[in-house]
């Protein structure tokens, strides 16, 4: 179990098979395979189980479609709103003494300012109200996916309703589930990924109580700024 927060994802031994220091990286049969997406296209094809991506090309596109729109827009805002809510607390905590020394560690100059930005503005910062922005433009977009079909690509569940996931979880950890109080499509399709085995082998494999408790804590207290950037955004 890496804790990136200690370091872990910075040390010598990792960056030999990410030298972009960040997580998921997959080894399998000797081989390593980077890239949260990438990861999970190889394991659809690389083991035996039920197909994750649909039969027909228009399925397929369509999917892949969503999983571009998760790499490409959600996962960089969902990182903005947890970094300019929960994290900064955290941050702020640890190297408040020291924070210059904290953003230098951050290889990636457009990550670190990000980073810069979220810790010091929190949610009120650009990178975080535009990601709340996007992500509530996310859970309209999937309102109208489900709309007449229970899963994003249709009626059986792929690697589409897998790589948004996490972001619709994170919202829902941070207590900030009432940003689809009225797409009731969302709920319904987000309670039929709740009722999968394999989101409580991911999600439960780890339970950390206090951890959950801070990150609803953050996301309570920065709802009134989250209703004003949706507000101002409508």
């Amino acid at each position: 179990m890496l804790d990136r927060d200690a370091g872990d994802l910075l040390t010598p031994d990792y960056l030999r098979f990410n030298p972009n220091a960040v997580v998921p990286t997959l080894v399998h049969d000797g081989h390593v395979v980077i890239e949260s997406l990438i990861i999970m296209a190889y394991i659809d094809h690389a083991f035996v189980g039920p197909a994750l991506s649909p039969g027909d090309p228009l399925g397929r596109a369509r999917m892949q479609m969503w999983m571009k729109q998760a790499d490409e827009k959600y996962l960089p805002s969902i990182g903005a709103v947890t970094y300019g809510t929960f994290r900064r607390r955290e941050i702020l905590e640890q190297h408040g003494d020291h924070l210059e020394a904290y953003y230098s560690d951050i290889p990636d100059p457009d990550r670190r300012a990000q980073r810069r930005s979220v810790v010091e503005q929190g949610i009120r910062s650009p990178h975080a109200r535009q990601g709340i922005v996007t992500l509530q433009q996310m859970l309209v977009d999937i309102k109208a996916a489900v709309s007449d079909q229970p899963y994003l690509c249709g009626a059986a569940y792929s690697l589409a309703d897998a790589s948004v996931t996490p972001f619709v979880s994170r919202l829902n950890e941070l207590a900030l589930d009432w940003m689809w109080a009225d797409l009731p499509g969302v709920r319904r399709w987000w309670d039929r990924i709740r009722a999968r085995a394999s989101l409580d082998a991911v999600f439960g494999a780890f339970p950390n109580p206090d951890r959950i408790r801070r990150l609803r804590e953050a996301g309570l207290e920065a709802r009134p700024a989250v209703e004003e950037i949706l507000l101002g955004a409508a």
